[in-house]
């Protein structure tokens, strides 16, 4: 991961945490995801997810108005 880049979201759901990037690349704001599956169970884990440091803020802006509920 690149030095300048923060973590904006994370979720054990890989999916979910997709859906957040494209909506993020969606508003011009680049971003990563990381993936860390357990190590006894790969299919469970936690994906992370990583945007540049300048666009920290906006894209957690952005995030909090998500409605994941539908």
């Amino acid at each position: 991961m690149k030095e300048d880049w923060v973590k904006i979201f994370a979720s054990a759901d890989l999916l979910k945490t997709k859906l957040v990037e494209d909506y993020l690349k969606q508003h011009g704001i680049e971003s990563h995801i990381l993936e860390r599956p357990d190590s006894a169970i790969p299919s469970i884990g936690e994906a992370t997810l990583y945007t540049p440091q300048d666009k920290a803020e906006q894209a957690i802006t952005l995030i909090q108005n998500l409605d994941f509920s539908n």
